[in-house]
């Protein structure tokens, strides 16, 4: 079983929501990066048992994920800051350069265009 390291940041958001016995199993499985056979071993079940646990907790962690969406408002949300950032850069390089004031609008402009398309 390829471990897919998406459901460990899906783990962090949605991880409350899941049974007890899921949640531990996917944090010993993603976050302790132990093996199947080592949560068995540790936990006394099979290690089928195991994997169905996981299996069962990755699914709901993908459907509440479909649902509710915060892992890629997250996203969305970290592009959006990178390109403040990046925008604050250039402003700041303008004006150590003394550029004209209309370089600086036009930044100014671009993010503003950023922010507005992602309140949309």
């Amino acid at each position: 079983m390829a471990k897919d390291l998406k459901f460990a940041s899906l783990l962090d958001i949605y991880g409350g929501v899941l049974t007890d016995k899921q949640r531990e199993m996917l944090e010993l499985y993603y976050n302790e990066d132990l093996s199947l056979s080592e949560i068995a071993a540790n936990e006394g079940i099979s290690r089928q048992g195991v994997r169905d646990s996981i299996k069962r907790g990755e699914e709901a962690l993908l459907e509440l994920d479909e649902k509710i969406g915060a892992a890629s408002i997250g996203k969305r949300y970290e592009r959006l800051l990178d390109e403040i950032i990046l925008g604050c850069d250039e402003i700041i390089a303008d004006c150590k350069s003394y550029t004209t004031t209309k370089s600086v609008i036009e930044k100014l402009e671009r993010i503003k265009s950023a922010i507005d398309s992602e309140r949309n």
